[in-house]
């Protein structure tokens, strides 16, 4: 050997040869990774979507290209992909592919030529148009090439063993039971998925939302938080409307407090007070409007007269409270106009504070420090009550009256305007009813409202009210508490009375004898 290579003068020597060999460039990593978005780019390569200026040409050239010449101009693999992925666009009004009939073209078209990479953009097609009346078609192809598909990509891989919630007309209502039936979050539903962020505003997940809603009859506190953090991720404002509605509707009047505060907290934070001008309530159902409304009205009036009066310690507020809640049902509108400094009244109360803080009522300026204001309206008329002790309660007409609704501060003085009021009261007498019905009988006179509860406070009282005060003898004792001068006027009766003194709120059992 050594002979032939000096006979043929031949001397190699691999170490040297390397040494002499050129070396190869190195590319830094961050250069690598603007390649590969030049290639997502321009190449119409990756998992992702193209970039919105290629989907706006391959949308317009797939419209303008006449049937007969779509082969010739969709010729290519990476043409294919696109208009895959350009299926649900549209701009200045134009109608998306996927609801024309020429989304048949396009489908034959990503057939006649077809790669998996191609489906990723039907998928998504899918699940961004599924009310579309051409979705049938979609599902159709999807789940033909799912069933066909034998590869190794993960993602493919999933679409598969979930093709039933995808590929069938109800898929969202299976999904839904079996999200319901496996205690498994609505609101993690993408990552039960396991699909991409990308999706989370689609129409599809909002489909598998209303379904969901519908199944529980008597939803739950767990339940209901479920539906809300859904509806805070799900960024399609239109269908969340629709969930919210449905949920409503489905608790009803009669929701417990509990639940109506889980929906009221996100409700007055995103669309505001329904019954105020500049509130965001379109696309919300007649029906949850009324029931919300019902909900509000109530949490107002509970919150006004059990924690709000706190600030005057008047032992006869639960009076007009029990007064306002007969008229219940006819109150169209009520509003809070506290202090600023209000909130050191439930500082100790995290359900009432947060009540507070959703809530955003107005503010009043003027008048005494633990004066507050509660606005309500039923019929043609305005009611002002006030929170301090011995403050008359001021009506107004609405054509007439000495303040704007819907403001966020307010003054005393425009609420005490004795000059536009055309009815007063003073709340005199609370206990005997005195001052009460005079106000149903000027409220059945002019806004022909009746009482649908009644407004006595106390069982017993009840029984004295349904009394004819002619046919019914009455006497007067005292309160038996020795530091109290009360004195009850009572009906003479066989019958041993449980009264309660409502100034000393000293609760005892008492029985005349019928001469």
């Amino acid at each position: 050997m050594n002979s032939a290579k000096k006979l043929l003068q031949f001397d190699f020597n691999a170490d040297e040869f390397a040494r002499r060999a050129l070396k190869p460039i190195e590319i830094p990593t961050e250069r690598f990774a603007v390649l590969e978005k030049i290639i997502k780019d321009h190449e119409g390569k990756g998992n992702g979507p193209p970039n919105p200026e290629t989907l706006r040409e391959i949308y317009r050239l797939f419209i303008d290209t006449p049937p007969n010449n779509l082969r010739n101009e969709f010729n290519t693999l990476r043409r294919i992909r696109q208009l895959a992925w350009a299926l649900t666009f549209s701009e200045n009004g134009l109608p998306r592919i996927v609801d024309i009939p020429q989304l048949k073209d396009a489908l034959q078209l990503i057939e006649n030529r077809f790669r998996v990479s191609a489906l990723r953009g039907v998928f998504k097609t899918l699940l961004e148009a599924w009310d579309s009346p051409n979705a049938n078609m979609l599902r159709a192809f999807v789940k033909n090439h799912l069933k066909d598909y034998d590869g190794k990509q993960k993602f493919f891989q999933k679409l598969k063993t979930n093709m039933r919630w995808y590929c069938q007309e109800n898929g969202t209502k299976e999904l839904a039971t079996k999200l319901f039936l496996t205690n498994k979050k609505l609101s993690d539903v993408w990552t039960f998925l396991d699909l991409p962020d990308y999706m989370n505003s689609f129409p599809y997940f909002g489909f598998v939302a209303m379904e969901y809603v519908s199944i529980k009859s008597f939803p739950d506190d767990v339940f209901v938080t479920d539906v809300v953090e859904f509806v805070k991720k799900y960024k399609n404002d239109t269908i969340s409307r629709t969930i919210m509605s449905n949920l409503i509707v489905q608790l009803g009047y009669n929701a417990s407090e509990s639940l109506r505060q889980l929906i009221q907290s996100y409700v007055l934070q995103k669309w505001r007070d329904p019954r105020l001008a500049g509130s965001n309530w379109h696309d919300v159902s007649t029906e949850a409007r009324k029931i919300f409304i019902k909900w509000l009205t109530e949490a107002d009036l509970d919150f006004f007269f059990d924690i709000v009066s706190r600030a005057c310690h008047d032992q006869k507020f639960a009076y007009r409270k029990t007064f306002w809640l007969a008229y219940f049902d006819h109150i169209s509108l009520c509003c809070l106009v506290l202090r600023g400094n209000a909130e050191y009244l439930f500082r100790h109360d995290s359900q009432a504070l947060q009540y507070y803080r959703d809530r955003r009522p107005a503010t009043l300026g003027g008048g005494s420090s633990d004066q507050h204001a509660f606005i309500i309206q039923m019929g043609n008329y305005t009611f002002v009550e006030f929170s301090s002790t011995g403050a008359a309660c001021y009506v107004y007409d609405n054509v007439n009256l000495p303040f704007e609704l819907g403001k966020s501060e307010y003054y005393m003085p425009e609420f005490q305007n004795q000059d536009w009021a055309v009815h007063r009261v003073i709340h005199r007498n609370s206990e005997n009813y005195y001052w009460q019905k005079n106000l149903a009988k000027w409220i059945k006179k002019e806004i022909g409202f009746e009482p649908v509860r009644s407004y006595r406070l106390h069982a017993q009282d009840e029984v004295r009210g349904n009394q004819n005060p002619e046919e019914t003898e009455k006497i007067r004792i005292n309160c038996p508490n020795k530091n109290c001068k009360q004195k009850l006027q009572i009906p003479v009766t066989e019958n041993q009375l449980k009264l309660t003194c409502p100034t000393c709120r000293t609760t005892f059992e008492y029985k005349t004898t019928v001469l």
